[in-house]
């Protein structure tokens, strides 16, 4: 079987690493001579490999699960020493359609094989046998496409993907991935339920009840959609539910709020988001955005339930 080296030790990289390992496929951890996760590699009972070295170069496949701005430095750094087409695996597909790495680099295959999950839950579904989903391209695959492919398919298993993995493009996957991050996951959910809460706590409801009905029960409620699809969570809930469901529907999802999300998406084709995320500095971006949920009493009421149920 082909050898799958791992760059970096991040979240994702780590539950990749742990899956794969309880799963006895072949793979190494490349990591810089000076890095701090040498230690956890190794008692992690890991095997590393370091950066630069003879051995580094001569693994089959690279699973790029670094940021996605540090791949076009690493490949112009490393490329050329790599072999003829060996594969590099992108678990997104941003940097690809952004700086065209298939160009660049065109000895090499360049394959995506994202897992739709965040690391931390890659790895908890596989220890508990849930369902993760994922998908892959090998459009630009210049050689030995079948193999790659049939590979791909071996990784999939040995992550635990039980859904898929299904076939797209890297430009497909990157539309949809920004897509749902900016207009539901990372921004709707999150932002609406401190607004939700806010109201409650400023018009007279606890702040633990406030809590729980809107933050809280989203892991209940998502689970239930999730497990049950949109016909039976529409047919199980309670006719208040029901009820509410439909009138929060006309008078939240107006017009307006359809043409905000379209926008998005525009932007995302169009280039536009490329060009905010260029223009954007992201240290001052996370300062900032950790400066509003420290001073946020959601996140005060949360850390404060969590520390009394430890």
């Amino acid at each position: 079987m082909m050898h799958l080296t791992i760059i970096g030790f991040g979240n994702q990289s780590k539950a990749w690493a742990m899956n794969l390992k309880d799963s006895h496929f072949p793979f190494n951890v490349g990591l810089r001579p000076e890095s701090s996760s040498l230690l956890q590699i190794k008692t992690s009972g890991l095997k590393s490999t370091l950066i630069g070295s003879e051995e580094f170069y001569n693994s089959d496949a690279f699973a790029l699960l670094i940021p996605d701005h540090l791949h076009d430095e690493f490949l112009s750094q490393h490329a050329a020493r790599i072999k003829r087409h060996s594969a590099i695996i992108y678990a997104h597909g941003y940097s690809v359609v952004k700086h065209h790495l298939d160009q660049k680099y065109p000895h090499l295959n360049h394959l995506l094989f994202a897992p739709k999950s965040i690391g931390s839950e890659l790895r908890a579904q596989y220890l508990a046998g849930g369902q993760i989903g994922a998908v892959y391209s090998n459009e630009h695959c210049f050689s030995k496409k079948q193999e790659w492919t049939h590979w791909l398919n071996l990784l999939s298993e040995a992550l635990g993907i039980k859904m898929g993995p299904f076939e797209t493009t890297f430009k497909k996957e990157t539309n949809a991935d920004l897509f749902s991050e900016q207009g539901l996951l990372c921004s709707l959910i999150p932002y609406t339920a401190e607004l939700m809460f806010n109201h409650l706590v400023s018009n007279g409801t606890e702040p633990e009840l406030a809590y729980l009905e809107c933050w809280h029960e989203l892991k209940l409620i998502i689970n239930a959609m999730v497990e049950s699809g949109p016909l039976h969570f529409f047919n199980m809930i309670s006719p208040n539910a029901l009820v509410g469901s439909e009138k929060g529907r006309k008078i939240i999802i107006n017009s307006d709020f359809q043409q905000n999300i379209l926008r998005l998406f525009r932007e995302i084709e169009n280039g536009t988001f490329d060009q905010e995320l260029d223009s954007t500095n992201i240290n001052v971006l996370r300062s900032e955005i950790e400066s509003h949920w420290k001073n946020s009493k959601l996140a005060q009421i949360h850390l404060q339930l969590k520390k009394a149920n430890t």
